[in-house]
């Protein structure tokens, strides 16, 4: 699980709806295209509009989140509007109304979001410079430590071998400090790191588990598809209005939007610096990678076709549980990983 805490996930369901309601369904009514509609006596109203009556949708398909709700059995229900119908599923985040939930509820002001704790700094075991072997002019090389204790000589070793010579520079790890070969990112990353996807940072760790923005997430994604110069030379007079020309990552928003990889929100954002969920992903890398959706997922939630896409193709990691779920960094290496391998790079 990658939200913090139960309020972050809550708050990630409660800005991803359109409707919070606590209801009843009374009535199972029609079947079409894929999805059941309920009838469902509103009692309380947290976000947007509803009648006394609400007429939700929700996917047959219990793999597509569909949810079976029971007759007469209080729900919470967090619900988007496409096309004028209410649909949820248990990926919204749609459950059994519970006292937990109804105070959670009824305490949020729908702004705040908990804030995230602050990062351990990242400690780096020091390298032992007595540990460095004496290396002598000759060439001979004699031990300055047996396990972690410091070997005592009368006199130097060198002494006899021609004085001794320049100490050896320490080996730079191959891999990031922080991505052991056991750890179940650990193919991905290195991949992403050897194709040039990514770098990492200064101190020679990737941090998979810190979560990525909109804008690095996009960034990645575009820098893996496009030419360099493609990027450098990318011009638009109508980037979001919450992006700059001279933002660090305009050129690939730039690029991006372009070419029809990300759309912004209705206001005309893009929020870069928000966290990227796998909803959002999804979208980003089917669109740059040029991977074929099912006309038919059109039909349903809008992350449908994407979400459904990369999973075709394995391209999901094992840690995807709901599209609203933020990724890691090294989630975004699964991905990529993936999707490039999965398309026989």
């Amino acid at each position: 699980m990658y939200y913090e805490d139960e309020d972050e996930r809550q708050s990630s369901y409660y800005n991803n709806s359109d409707l919070v309601i606590q209801g009843v369904p009374i009535e199972v009514g029609f079947e079409k295209d894929g999805l059941k509609h309920y009838s469902v006596s509103v009692e309380k109203v947290w976000k947007g509009q509803a009648d006394a009556l609400a007429d939700i949708a929700t996917a047959l398909d219990s793999a597509a989140c569909g949810i079976d709700f029971q007759l007469n059995e209080p729900v919470i229900i967090f619900a988007y509007e496409s096309e004028g119908q209410y649909h949820t599923g248990l990926c919204s985040g749609t459950a059994q109304a519970t006292d937990s939930l109804v105070e959670w509820l009824n305490n949020y002001d729908g702004t705040s979001i908990p804030p995230l704790p602050e990062e351990p700094p990242v400690v780096e075991p020091p390298i032992a410079i007595d540990c460095i072997p004496y290396s002598c002019k000759n060439g001979d090389r004699f031990p300055r430590c047996e396990g972690e204790t410091v070997i005592t000589y009368i006199v130097n070793p060198c002494q006899f071998s021609g004085g001794e010579g320049e100490p050896e520079e320490p080996l730079e790890p191959e891999g990031f400090t922080d991505v052991p070969n056991g750890h179940r990112n650990f193919a991905a990353i290195s991949f992403v790191k050897d194709e040039g996807i990514v770098e990492g940072y200064d101190d020679n760790t990737f941090k998979p588990d810190q979560r990525i923005t909109r804008a690095e997430f996009t960034k990645i994604i575009v820098a893996a598809n496009f030419a360099r110069s493609a990027i450098e030379t990318c011009e638009s007079n109508d980037l979001f209005t919450d992006v700059s020309q001279s933002d660090w990552f305009a050129d690939y928003v730039c690029v991006a939007k372009n070419d029809n990889i990300i759309d912004g929100y209705p206001n005309g954002t893009f929020k870069p610096e928000d966290f990227v969920n796998f909803a959002e992903a999804a979208k980003i890398v089917v669109g740059a990678f040029g991977i074929e959706t099912n006309p038919e997922d059109h039909l349903g939630v809008w992350w449908r076709p994407y979400v459904f896409a990369l999973a075709k193709i394995g391209g999901l990691p094992s840690t995807f549980s709901d599209p609203n779920q933020q990724l890691t960094r090294g989630d975004m290496a699964e991905i990529v990983y993936r999707v490039m391998m999965g398309m026989e790079y």
